[in-house]
C-alpha cells in the first residue's frame, strides 16, 4: 500500500487515466478528463477524511449491499458521488456545488469495466495516509492534474493562457515574504483578523492556498488569544481570489478543500481589463502573490485609469499594453502601505526598452524592491512554455537610493520535464534552489556577494545598470570577474568600457540588399576561430538586407553572445554588407581591430557579456548596445604592454591573412575540378 505520494506515483497514475479514457474511447476533451479526473479524486478525498479507503472492493461492497450484485460497479459509483456532493463540504456559501450546475460522474451504467479501470487506478493514492500526516500540503494535486491534462488547450490562446505555479516556487517565496512581515514588526500593526490575501488571477488556486496556510501558521504559532477567531475572520473576508475562467474558478475551490481550507471568496472576472469586485479593495490587500498571463495586449483607450497605478504615465505612442504590465500595475493599485506583492513576469519586463522599460521605472522610483529571482527555463517546461521568467518581490513603500536589493538566480527548481507517452511529466532532482537564496536572503547578509552558487547578490538602487532588473546582470560570477579585473590595472593595465575603446558604427552604414556585387555576411558565417567563411558568403542569397560593413571593421554578434561570433572584416575581392544582428565596431585609440576582437573572446571578458545579456529564452537572447558599451576590457597603458598588444594584433592579423589566402586557393582549385568534369 502506497503510503504518501510523489511525482512518479502520481504521474503514472494520471499516464494509466489517460489511456483509460483513449482505450475506451470516452471524452475526448482534454478539460472534460480533467473534469471526471478531480470528481474521482475529491470523492476519494471525502471518504479519507471520514476514515475510509476508497477502493474497488469498497465499491463492490456497496453494490452488493445497494443491488444485490457487487459488479454493477459504474452505477455504484455514480450513486456514491451523487450522495457525496450534497454534502455541505461540497457546497458554495450561496448552496450550489463547488462542481457546477446539476454535476455528476461521466459514466454509463453500463461501463462497469471502465469504472473498474479509473477506481482501479484513484485507489493507489492514500487519501487516509496524507490527510492525517497532513502531507497533502506538499504535493498540490490539483495543479499537477492541471498541467497534465489541460496544457495544450492554452497554449494558442495568450488570453486565457493558464500556467501554473509549482509549489517549488511557492514555499520559498512565502519564506522570505514572512521573515520580512516579521522582522518588520507588521503584524503587531495591523489587526490579525483583517489581514487580506489576494490572488487576482487566481489559476486553480495554487498561490492563494499557500499564502493563506502561511499566515495562518504564523498566527497559530504566536501567543494571541482567540485564534480560532482570527482564523476564523481571515477565511471569511480575508481570502480573495478572481479568474477570468470559470472552470479555474470551480477547480480553485476544490483545490482549497484538498489543501486544507474551504475558501469560498473566488470569484470569476477579468482582473487585468475590467473593473471588477477585487477593484473596491484599492488599497487595502497586505498581500498579493500571482502569475498573470502574459502577452495579451489591451488597448489603452478601453482602460479604466483608476484601476492602474502609474498607468498615466506612460507614453501616449502607446496604443496597447501588454497583460502582464496592466496586472502589475493594478496590483500596485491595490496593496496597503507596507503591503507586499510577488509577481510573475517574463524577462522582457525586467531588461526590455519601450513600455516595459517605462513601467520598470515607475516601480523603481515609487516602491521598495526588495528581491528579483530568475527562473530556469524548465519552470514552466511542463504547461508547454519555456519562457524565461523571473519573480519581483516588492513593498509598497517609498524607496532610497541606498536601498538593497537582492538578486537570485535559480538554475534548478528541484525538477526536470520528460516526455513519457507523448506527455511532458516532471522528474525530481535532487536540489531546489529556491529554497537555498531564500534561506540566503533571510540570513539578511549584506555582502555583494551573497552566495556564488546559487548566485545571490547584493545591489543598491543606484548601482542598477541602465535600471536592468535582470539578476544575470548582477550575478556573483560578473561581479567576481570584475573584482579579478581590477587587480589587472597593476600590471601595466587599466580598465576602460568598449564604448572608451571602440566607436559603435552600425547605425550610421547604410542599409543595402546583396547582388553579384555585393555579398552578404551571415552571423553563421563566422567560424569558431572567428575567421570568415567566404565560400559559404558567395553561395549566400539572402532575403533581408544588411549594413555596409568594410576592410578593419569589427563585427560583434549580438544575438545569443553565449556562442560567441565576432570577427575582422578582411579585405576582399567585393564589397560586403552584414546581418543587422551584428554590431559594427571600429577602433578608436591604438589598440588594434584584430586584439580588441580577441579582447572581446577571453574569459573574462565573455563572462560580462554572457551576464549582461537578456531575452525571452536561451536560445533568443541577446546583448544590446547598451550593455555591450559598458563591458570592462583592460586595456595597456604602459609602453612596454601596448608593444605587447601591438605585436599580438599584428601576429593576429598575419594568421587570418594566410588563412584567407589558403581559402582562395582552394576554392580556386576546385572550381578549376569543377570545370574539368
Amino acid at each position: 500500500m502506497n503510503t504518501g505520494i510523489n511525482y512518479e506515483l502520481f504521474y503514472e497514475i494520471l499516464l494509466h487515466l489517460r489511456e483509460d479514457y483513449h482505450s475506451y474511447g470516452r471524452i475526448d476533451d482534454s478539460n472534460a478528463k480533467l473534469d471526471e479526473i478531480v470528481k474521482l479524486i475529491m470523492l476519494s478525498y471525502h471518504y479519507a477524511l471520514n476514515k475510509k479507503k476508497f477502493s474497488l472492493e469498497f465499491v463492490k461492497k456497496e453494490s452488493l449491499a445497494r443491488y444485490g450484485d457487487s459488479e454493477k460497479v459504474a452505477i455504484t459509483l455514480r450513486d456514491l458521488f451523487d450522495t457525496a456532493i450534497k454534502e455541505p463540504f461540497f457546497q458554495n456559501t450561496d448552496g450550489t456545488s463547488i462542481f457546477g450546475g446539476n454535476p455528476s460522474l461521466n459514466i454509463q451504467p453500463s461501463e462497469d469495466m471502465f469504472a473498474t479501470r479509473l477506481i482501479s487506478e484513484i485507489e493507489k493514492i492514500d487519501f487516509i495516509n496524507l490527510t492525517e500526516t497532513n502531507a497533502l500540503s506538499d504535493f498540490d494535486i490539483i495543479n499537477e492534474c492541471f498541467g497534465h491534462f489541460v496544457r495544450e488547450n492554452f497554449r494558442n490562446n495568450k488570453e486565457d493562457a493558464q500556467y501554473m505555479t509549482p509549489a517549488e516556487i511557492a514555499s520559498p517565496i512565502l519564506d522570505m515574504i514572512f521573515h520580512d512581515f516579521i522582522t518588520e514588526n507588521y503584524f503587531d500593526s495591523i489587526k490579525l483578523d483583517e489581514f487580506k490575501i489576494m490572488d487576482p488571477t487566481c489559476g486553480v488556486g495554487t498561490l492563494l492556498i499557500e499564502s493563506s496556510k502561511r499566515f495562518i501558521s504564523y498566527v497559530m504559532s504566536t501567543s494571541k488569544k482567540k485564534k480560532d477567531n482570527i482564523i476564523k475572520g481571515f477565511l471569511a473576508s480575508g481570502v480573495i481570489a478572481q479568474d477570468k475562467v470559470d472552470r479555474m474558478v470551480r477547480l480553485s475551490k476544490i483545490n482549497t478543500l484538498l489543501m486544507g481550507g474551504n475558501i469560498q471568496n473566488i470569484n470569476a472576472g477579468n482582473s487585468i481589463y475590467d473593473t471588477t469586485f477585487i477593484d473596491s479593495y484599492a488599497g487595502k490587500v497586505d498581500l498579493i502573490f500571482t502569475n498573470p498571463p502574459f502577452g495579451a495586449e489591451y488597448q489603452v483607450s478601453e482602460l479604466n485609469f483608476d484601476d492602474y497605478c502609474g498607468i498615466e504615465q506612460l507614453s501616449i505612442s502607446n496604443v496597447s499594453v501588454p497583460s502582464e504590465l496592466l496586472m502589475l500595475m493594478k496590483c500596485l493599485k491595490l496593496l496597503k502601505e507596507n503591503g507586499k506583492l510577488a509577481i510573475v513576469l517574463p524577462d522582457s519586463f525586467f531588461s526590455a526598452k519601450g513600455i516595459n522599460a517605462q513601467v520598470r521605472n515607475y516601480v523603481i522610483a515609487h516602491y521598495t524592491i526588495n528581491a528579483v529571482v530568475e527562473m530556469p527555463a524548465v519552470t514552466f517546461a511542463q504547461a508547454g512554455t519555456r519562457t524565461k521568467t523571473s519573480i519581483l518581490y516588492l513593498t509598497n513603500k517609498a524607496p532610497s537610493l541606498c536601498e538593497e536589493i537582492v538578486m537570485g538566480i535559480c538554475n534548478d527548481i528541484g525538477y526536470n520535464v520528460k516526455e513519457r507517452m507523448g506527455v511532458p511529466v516532471k522528474i525530481k532532482t535532487k536540489q531546489n534552489e529556491m529554497e537555498l537564496i531564500a534561506k540566503i536572503y533571510c540570513n539578511e547578509t549584506h555582502n555583494p556577494i551573497m552566495s556564488v552558487s546559487p548566485s545571490v547578490t547584493n545591489i543598491l538602487v543606484n548601482e542598477l545598470i541602465q535600471k536592468v532588473l535582470n539578476p544575470s546582470f548582477y550575478s556573483a560570477d560578473r561581479l567576481q570577474t570584475i573584482e579579478m579585473l581590477q587587480h589587472i590595472q597593476a600590471s601595466g593595465y587599466e580598465l576602460k568600457k568598449l564604448s572608451e575603446v571602440v566607436s559603435f558604427n552600425t547605425i550610421g552604414r547604410k542599409n543595402m540588399n546583396a547582388n553579384k556585387d555585393v555579398k552578404h555576411i551571415s552571423v553563421l558565417h563566422i567560424n569558431p576561430d572567428s575567421t570568415i567563411d567566404f565560400q559559404q558568403v558567395l553561395e549566400y542569397d539572402p532575403i533581408s538586407k544588411g549594413r555596409q560593413c568594410f576592410e578593419g571593421d569589427i563585427l560583434f554578434s549580438k544575438i545569443n553572445p553565449r556562442i560567441p561570433r565576432m570577427t575582422v572584416v578582411p579585405q576582399f575581392e567585393k564589397d560586403l554588407v552584414c546581418s543587422n544582428e551584428f554590431e559594427i565596431l571600429q577602433p578608436i585609440a591604438d589598440v588594434g581591430a584584430y586584439a580588441i576582437c580577441f579582447l572581446l573572446k577571453t574569459s573574462y571578458v565573455a563572462k560580462q557579456i554572457e551576464n549582461l545579456t537578456s531575452g525571452t529564452s536561451s536560445s533568443h537572447s541577446r546583448i544590446k548596445r547598451e550593455q555591450l558599451a559598458d563591458i570592462l576590457i583592460p586595456y595597456p597603458t604602459t609602453t612596454e604592454a601596448k608593444d605587447q598588444i601591438a605585436s599580438i594584433d599584428k601576429q593576429i592579423e598575419s594568421a587570418f591573412k594566410s588563412k584567407y589566402s589558403a581559402d582562395e586557393k582552394l576554392r580556386t582549385q576546385l572550381f578549376k575540378l569543377e570545370k574539368i568534369h
